[in-house]
């Protein structure tokens, strides 16, 4: 039973059965089988009238049966058995009765709640009597003042828990005097503005001459699950989550608490170029790249491991004793004593970065439905892993990096300012290492990109492939017509084998596969079949002269495609440099160029990268029309580039237009710009995703070779580059018709358009 308040000040709480008790009487009233239910109840009521009035410990103890089934107008009692629900004094934590669920989990032995709020530096008197003060203003004096009536509560013990714990005051009522204390409107003025302050309440509201008369409801939910992923998230979008051993620490506590798993492990991997290094920092200090675990994807995972993750699934093994363990990376964990084991991959914009392990030494401590469970979480797991594996490249290639990376001159201005304000002020160097931000500037991004890379290059590797494996089967037949060994003829049925499989195409792993299969169990041969006779030798050198001397391989085709590549994407580059030479002379901007199949160019200007903030729209409709030009010079040029190639490689050309200006921060830790704000980042969006684009209804690739293709969202947009289009076709650099097309919706992106013109040859 609570301890009632005598000491002046305090408000009187009173706790009762009435307002239950009345509600059956109410009930009672009527012909319906509730009614008829009700009555029952209010003839045990009536028999028992120590239930009345002010509770009484003892008398709640004796009827305990009874209030059972009193409470089932709070909750009804095919409910009681699982459900957390209480009651207890108004405006207390003092619980009368309560589930068996509520006081197994939420109370101690002694009735108490079982651990801490998770109020933000609230404590709990502090709480009570701001309710009771913002209850009275509200029932008394109809002064609504907004307050969250539920509160958290933090358990620590063992795996962390947490309970949303909500208050319901159907049961209970404010009691006033006749004559009510006097407040003015001056008085609840100011404390609207200071709600928190308690003394200012106690100085306009007397609680001593209110009583609250009755019971609160009390109804709890386990939300550990909401909590834990919540934190995840709060740590995972920290700068460094996996490179700060406190944080990682962190991010494992809570991934136990998720899953329920006290002694879960975790190991977090990056992946990139055939290469697995170990995330998972050290204790005591932070990431030490030189300590951390790096070795070939091959040596840590089987083929059918890289496989079956390569296809975004997870891997599970619920018990490791008894499982056929095919990878070190598993057989590694079971020598550390692990049963459990689950590996799942990390895919970011598309691409495999990494992957991470849980491990536990309980059998059955992960199944195929936890991967699940983990869903809100691992795209930020494998952001934070794509960072911290950009952190180590950058590590990796600091020959070239001091404080800065090497900036572009046209905002070198805007560092060197920086730099010379902390060494005047005499502050602490680590401020050059803040973000820099460039406001209001107008994107500019264009790419030359060849038609079908993936697919020229894949046939070459097949034809060069296919070539190597013929001379290898011509080395064969030779020996077995000279001497007709059993062996020879298997080998050369493997060679016919794969053959036949290269005419179906080429698999991802079969370059690989091929050749370790010549180097391992075909050249070896060689050094003896060459003692056959002459014509195997002469077969054997035929082999070995078709190789590249440097690689070991027949590199035919994709010799000719990596030069005619190399001369494409250089001759793109020239022109780029050349002609953004001219451009800053007329009005400086950023500029940055980036190479890879083709060419993607993009440029940012604006009166923020103006070192006197000089800027009018003059320059950004100049910077448009020269973009446009120079893509044009690059598509008429590279019609004659096609008579120096010996595989011919057709580029096509594509610019994205967007009229509004966005934010750019350049990032210490990425040495690079990035868009800055949720809304500026759809641009990023449609830049990485634009040049798959498809026109819609016809399903037509909106990139073609010798086009020219501008995206853009809004009318006025299109009205300009019409114009420009006009111009250079008065010029004859632009012929034919030009297309109005629509593009179909790209992932999160709807409503683009383009325009398509043909550029003429030079």
């Amino acid at each position: 039973m609570v301890q009632l308040m005598a000491r002046t000040g305090a408000m009187r709480l009173t706790p009762s059965l009435d307002s239950i008790l009345d509600f059956w009487l109410r009930q009672a009233e009527g012909q319906s089988l509730t009614a008829s239910m009700a009555r029952l109840m209010v003839a045990q009521i009536q028999a028992h009238p120590e239930l009345r009035g002010e509770l009484n410990p003892q008398a709640l103890e004796a009827n305990h049966e009874l209030v059972n089934a009193l409470v089932a107008c709070v909750l009804p009692a095919g409910l009681q058995r699982f459900s957390f629900a209480a009651l207890a004094t108004p405006s207390s934590f003092e619980v009368h009765w309560a589930t068996p669920r509520f006081r197994r989990e939420l109370l101690d032995e002694q009735g108490k709640f079982r651990g801490e709020p998770f109020l933000q530096g609230m404590t709990w008197d502090y709480l009570r009597q701001l309710f009771q003060f913002l209850s009275v203003a509200r029932q008394v004096y109809n002064k609504h003042f907004p307050f969250e009536k539920s509160v958290i509560i933090e358990q620590k013990s063992g795996l962390t828990r947490y309970f949303q714990l909500r208050a319901h005051f159907d049961h209970f009522e404010l009691r006033s005097p006749k004559k009510l204390p006097k407040v003015s409107e001056e008085a609840w003025e100011k404390l609207a503005m200071e709600l928190d302050d308690l003394e200012l309440w106690k100085k306009t509201l007397p609680l001593d001459e209110f009583e609250m008369y009755g019971l609160i409801v009390y109804e709890a939910t386990d939300i550990t699950e909401e909590m834990t992923l919540s934190a995840i998230k709060q740590e995972l979008v920290a700068k460094d989550p996996l490179q700060d051993y406190e944080r990682f620490a962190r991010i494992q506590d809570h991934f136990r608490m998720l899953l329920g798993v006290d002694d879960l492990g975790l190991m977090v991997m990056g992946s990139r170029d055939g290469l697995l290094l170990e995330l998972s920092p050290c204790e005591n200090s932070s990431q030490d790249w030189r300590t951390v675990d790096l070795a070939t994807i091959n040596q840590k995972l089987s083929p059918y491991c890289q496989a079956t993750l390569r296809d975004g699934k997870p891997i599970v093994i619920e018990d490791l004793a008894k499982a056929d363990l095919c990878s070190q990376m598993m057989t590694d964990a079971a020598a550390k004593g692990a049963r459990s084991y689950l590996m799942m991959p990390l895919f970011f914009e598309g691409k495999k970065v990494g992957v991470f392990t849980f491990t536990s030494a309980v059998a059955h401590a992960f199944n195929n439905l936890t991967p699940y469970r983990l869903q809100e979480v691992t795209p930020l797991l494998a952001l934070a892993v794509r960072r911290t594996w950009d952190s180590f490249q950058v590590r990796v290639e600091n020959v070239i990096r001091e404080r800065f990376t090497a900036l572009h001159p046209a905002v070198e201005w805007k560092f060197r300012q920086q730099a010379l304000e902390v060494v005047r002020a005499d502050h602490d160097l680590d401020v050059l290492g803040q973000d820099i931000l460039f406001q209001n500037v107008y994107p500019l991004f264009g790419v030359s990109d060849v038609r079908n890379s993936t697919i020229i290059r894949n046939e070459t590797i097949q034809a060069d492939l296919s070539l190597q494996l013929r001379l290898a089967s011509d080395v064969l037949e030779t020996a077995y017509s000279e001497r007709r060994l059993t062996y020879l003829s298997s080998r050369r049925y493997r060679l016919k084998q794969w053959l036949a499989h290269l005419e179906h195409g080429l698999d991802s792993g079969d370059e690989p596969r091929i050749i370790e299969f010549l180097k391992g169990e075909i050249e070896p041969l060689f050094a003896t079949l060459i003692k056959f006779s002459e014509a195997v030798r002469q077969s054997v050198e035929s082999y070995r002269d078709s190789l590249d001397p440097r690689l070991g391989l027949v590199y035919q085709q994709r010799r000719q495609y990596e030069q005619s590549m190399t001369l494409l994407r250089e001759r793109t580059s020239d022109i780029l440099s050349r002609r953004q030479v001219e451009a800053q002379n007329v009005f400086p901007h950023y500029f940055e160029m980036h190479k890879s199949d083709g060419i993607d160019h993009m440029l940012y200007v604006g009166p923020s990268i103006h070192p006197q903030g000089d800027f009018d729209p003059l320059y950004l409709r100049n910077l448009r029309l020269w973009q446009l030009e120079t893509m044009v010079e690059i598509a008429r040029e590279s019609h004659s580039w096609t008579a120096e190639m010996e595989r011919v490689l057709e580029s096509a050309h594509l610019l994205l237009v967007q009229d509004n200006p966005l934010s750019i921060r350049f990032s210490q830790d990425e040495k690079q710009f990035n868009v800055d704000g949720a809304y500026n980042a759809r641009y990023e969006i449609i830049k990485k995703r634009i040049d798959k684009a498809e026109v819609r209804d016809t399903g037509e690739r909106l990139t073609q070779p010798g086009k020219i293709a501008i995206v853009y969202s809004h009318p006025r947009e299109a009205a300009e580059y019409r114009d420009y289009i006009d111009y250079l076709q008065s010029l004859g650099h632009l012929v034919g018709p030009m297309e109005e097309l629509e593009i179909a919706p790209l992932q999160g992106v709807v409503g683009l358009r383009a325009l398509r013109i043909t550029a003429a040859p030079a």
